[in-house]
């Protein structure tokens, strides 16, 4: 009995101590479930939040069809400040410690500001024509000596010469007795002389050549020739009998074909402009005045001045205006705008040719 009751005894002991060591190995079920819990209202809470500032900057970013939407324009590389370049006239004049010596200025044609340029040596001050500039480049005649030094030497000559924005020289052409016109985009070069035309590259290479017979409407009526005007792909030369105008002459850039116009027959004095575009000229009959008694003499005369406009195509002739023994000294400010002397009064006057 004893033996018994100690048995049941120790089976209970047992029993105990199996229950005390038998220790779960993974977190109680209930608390799992509570850590996933709160991580899914975290993610749920994450996302409103995002989905909720997204359609704040979607709304703020939206225009009502009522509102002017406020355009910021592309960067540009260029300087919206800049204005357009100025056309540059060139002055020359004696350096007043050496007489041998040129100073060089740029005059802006607005404001009459001259602005000096450099100083150089055997220029030719006296010729009516000794200078250009273009985009930053000076283009100059030099003669050998200058205007009075090259007397004494038997082998003087012209020379054009073209400075770059260095004031660095280059030699273009070499010849007595030169005159010359340069393009806009100094493209070409045309060189004039009693002889010849010659049309140069912008290197002073020849690209062609005429003969003084070839650029002469009329060899009777307009012995001479010079230049007048540059043109859409065209040189224009005018021919004078003295120096009222009696001829033109065109000469296409491209294939140098010439057209001459016999302008003889007009009564055409020494005031002209052409019309590059539309290719017609303005003139008037007032004639050239060699001293100042012939001047007083023609203004006491009454004479009827007439300024006409002539198509060089078609021939025909339009009287735009009369004066009594007033110049008219037209000139064309575009392709239809004729600008002249008012006939009646002080000041200019335009007008609108068709």
């Amino acid at each position: 009995m004893e033996n018994l009751n100690n048995n049941k005894l120790n089976q209970q002991s047992s029993a105990v101590e199996n229950q005390e060591q038998n220790f779960p190995t993974t977190p109680p079920q209930k608390s799992n479930r509570n850590l996933k819990i709160i991580i899914g209202v975290l993610v749920v809470l994450l996302i409103a939040i995002i989905g909720v500032a997204g359609l704040y900057v979607y709304k703020n970013k939206q225009i009502t069809p009522t509102e002017n939407p406020t355009i910021t324009p592309e960067p540009t590389t260029s300087n919206q400040n800049e204005q357009t370049p100025i056309n540059y006239s060139v002055v020359v004049k004696e350096n007043p410690a050496d007489k041998t010596k040129t100073d060089i200025f740029l005059k802006d044609p607005k404001t009459g500001q001259e602005t000096f340029y450099i100083t150089l040596s055997d220029i030719y001050r006296n010729h009516y024509h000794n200078a250009e500039y273009h985009n930053g480049n000076l283009y100059i005649i030099h003669r050998t000596g200058g205007d009075t030094g090259y007397q004494t030497n038997p082998n003087w000559t012209d020379e054009l010469w073209r400075y770059n924005q260095q004031k660095q020289g280059q030699k273009l052409y070499s010849v007595r007795g030169l005159d010359f016109r340069v393009s806009d985009d100094e493209k070409l070069i045309a060189i004039i002389t009693n002889e010849e035309f010659n049309l140069l590259n912008n290197n002073g290479s020849k690209i062609k050549t005429f003969q003084s017979n070839e650029v002469v409407a009329n060899p009777e009526n307009s012995p001479m020739f010079g230049f007048l005007a540059w043109g859409p792909n065209v040189i224009w030369l005018d021919n004078t009998f003295g120096p009222s105008l009696t001829g033109l002459v065109k000469i296409n850039t491209t294939n140098y074909a010439v057209i001459k116009y016999d302008l003889s027959g007009l009564p055409a004095g020494p005031e002209f402009a052409i019309n590059v575009y539309k290719e017609k000229i303005a003139f008037s009959n007032y004639p050239a005045m060699f001293d100042v008694d012939s001047a007083q003499e023609y203004e006491r005369s009454g004479a009827k001045v007439n300024l006409i406009v002539y198509d060089l195509n078609s021939k025909l002739q339009q009287t735009i205006a009369t004066s009594i023994t007033k110049k008219f000294e037209p000139k064309w400010l575009d392709e239809k705008t004729l600008e002249y002397n008012d006939p009646n009064g002080t000041g200019r006057l335009t007008k609108q040719i068709p």
